[in-house]
């Protein structure tokens, strides 16, 4: 029997406990997903205000995830996973608890500081499976977040409308039972570890590989188009919430069905629809396509009044991030040597990561005084994207024609 063949080779069973963890884990912050923004106007925030608490959770991840990625080789994954997902438990049972402002930041600076779950997650599936099929597990979890992202919006919308506190104590009790499954199922996967631990603050933002990816004309394009495209998605979907309920006066359970159906989509368009049209179209023209659904989807939320219309929009919105992430995460690794992928990506995560903390502050701000001025902005940056590759930065990588 060939061994070689990824379809021959026994899949290992821990690998099973870190995708029903990343699920759970998933599964409990997408039930708050919903909620969280109609909560936090329930205290007597603004919009403005809100935006301000949403971005907290980002602000302390950009400096806790790459921190908790070095204590884990210090200290093992298994106990960083476990201190992590405690600390997530944590936020989620003072969601419930909280009764004023305060007490709600507490509670995401507890969950953000301290609750990096993916990033030992991620880092566990990389001990335990050889480069060559890394790609492919990594689908899977992929898979496996577009899953429990379908049914927590909905769990977390439907109790919603019972008590806003009801969703963080079901989330609460999700990440218990994550917790318990590495108790009992999870062996420790870090075979040697780091004998010491030095973090400095080029760990946090990476400001060598920055310079050095940025001297290269077409890398340099690609980070900026990967940041113009997050910075545009983000701005619209940390607001989202606000936006429905703002423009169109919907419920948490409302926008519940509505983050489900996208999920839904997702996985249908993603399974069926979009590889098909790459291997036809290729790359370039299938991201200028997801482009210009996400376009169209923006240009069509400024004049949506109708909740049940919102739908149509949302289709294009599921179609174009489908598509636009993996594509311009593809082209920025041809541009790298295989041993320098970790690094280019971790100077992409960075500036994405930025983008995930202005966003949500910005987007308050256009809700409160303008709503249709957040679709209209997520719209320019699209188009913005058409601009860059066209005429400002890059051209397309060399083995493929055409421009999008």
């Amino acid at each position: 029997m060939n061994t070689s063949n990824p379809k021959n080779k026994r899949f290992d069973k821990r690998l099973f406990i870190i995708f029903l963890i990343i699920f759970t884990e998933t599964l409990g912050f997408s039930i708050v997903l919903p909620v969280l923004p109609f909560f936090a106007l329930s205290l007597g925030l603004n919009e403005f205000q809100v935006g301000l608490v949403m971005s907290v959770f980002s602000f302390c991840q950009f400096f806790a995830s790459p921190i908790t990625g070095k204590l884990s080789d210090r200290f093992g994954r298994k106990p960083l996973l476990l201190f992590s997902q405690t600390s997530t438990l944590i936020g989620f049972l003072l969601l419930g608890l909280a009764n004023s402002v305060w007490l709600l930041i507490l509670a995401r600076l507890v969950d953000g500081l301290l609750g990096s779950n993916m990033t030992v997650s991620q880092a566990y599936i990389s001990d335990t499976t050889d480069p060559q099929d890394r790609t492919r597990i990594y689908g899977y979890s992929s898979a496996v977040f577009g899953a429990a992202l379908i049914f927590g919006p909905l769990i977390g919308g439907t109790f919603s409308a019972i008590n806003y506190s009801i969703p963080m104590f079901i989330a609460a009790g999700i990440s218990l039972i994550s917790i318990i499954l590495v108790v009992l199922l999870l062996p420790e996967s870090l075979r040697e570890r780091e004998k010491h631990v030095k973090i400095k603050f080029e760990d946090i933002i990476p400001i060598n590989d920055i310079k050095r990816y940025f001297k290269d004309s077409k890398i340099r394009g690609i980070l900026v188009i990967f940041f113009t495209y997050t910075f545009g998605f983000m701005l619209f979907i940390s607001s989202f919430a606000l936006l429905a309920k703002k423009q169109i006066q919907v419920t948490s359970l409302i926008l519940g069905y509505y983050l489900a159906w996208v999920g839904i989509l997702r996985v249908i368009l993603q399974s069926f629809f979009i590889s098909p049209l790459q291997k036809k179209i290729g790359e370039n023209k299938t991201l200028g396509i997801g482009i210009l659904a996400l376009f169209t989807s923006m240009v069509m939320l400024i004049f949506t009044t109708n909740f049940l219309f919102v739908y149509i929009p949302l289709i294009f919105l599921a179609f174009g991030t489908g598509v636009g992430r993996p594509i311009l995460t593809s082209k920025l690794t041809k541009n790298v040597k295989r041993e320098e992928t970790g690094s280019l990506l971790g100077v992409n995560n960075a500036l994405g990561s930025i983008a995930q903390i202005i966003t949500p502050i910005l987007g308050g701000v256009m809700i409160q005084y303008l709503p249709q001025l957040l679709p209209a902005s997520s719209a320019f940056f699209f188009l913005l994207i058409f601009l860059l590759w066209k005429w400002g930065l890059i051209n397309p990588v060399q083995e493929e024609k055409g421009i999008i």
